[in-house]
């Protein structure tokens, strides 16, 4: 599965990111639990992430749904809004970053088997040829006593 994070997402992240970081915003979950930016970036989970944005979405849809004689502070619609959104983007940045650490990974597993086989395939002459050049190399080093 392909995580579709591109730069443009990242970088209103990092805006809101500042703007919650300046304005210490608190965001709750469903247990009343109040996270700042910092727990929401790097240890809340993306399920506990995901059941806070469903609770924003819940919250959103109540006030909008609200009896049209009645008038809706729509400050603290836009505030819960970014809320979401926020907690959207890092949600879309925490799978991205999983799926960059598998991919890096896998890349380094791949690199090592090619090694491997590379090393595998090479005839005695070759494994000659670069242990004389080794032992060539370390001759020119100079002792100091």
């Amino acid at each position: 599965m392909k995580i579709n994070f591109t730069k443009e997402h990242f970088s209103k992240l990092v805006n809101l990111v500042a703007q919650a970081a300046m304005n210490n915003v608190v965001i709750n979950t469903k247990m009343g639990q109040a996270l700042n930016i910092v727990e929401l970036l790097h240890t809340t989970s993306i399920t506990t992430l995901n059941n806070i944005k469903a609770s924003l979405t819940q919250k959103i849809r109540n006030i909008e749904d609200r009896d049209e004689w009645v008038e809706t502070d729509s400050e603290a619609l836009d505030e819960i809004k970014a809320q979401k959104e926020l907690v959207n983007l890092i949600v879309g940045w925490k799978r991205w970053k999983m799926e960059m650490d598998e991919t890096r990974r896998e890349r380094e597993k791949l690199t090592k088997e090619l090694a491997e086989l590379k090393e595998s395939t090479k005839s005695p002459e070759d494994k000659i040829k670069e242990m004389e050049a080794k032992l060539a190399a370390m001759d020119t080093i100079e002792e100091f006593n």
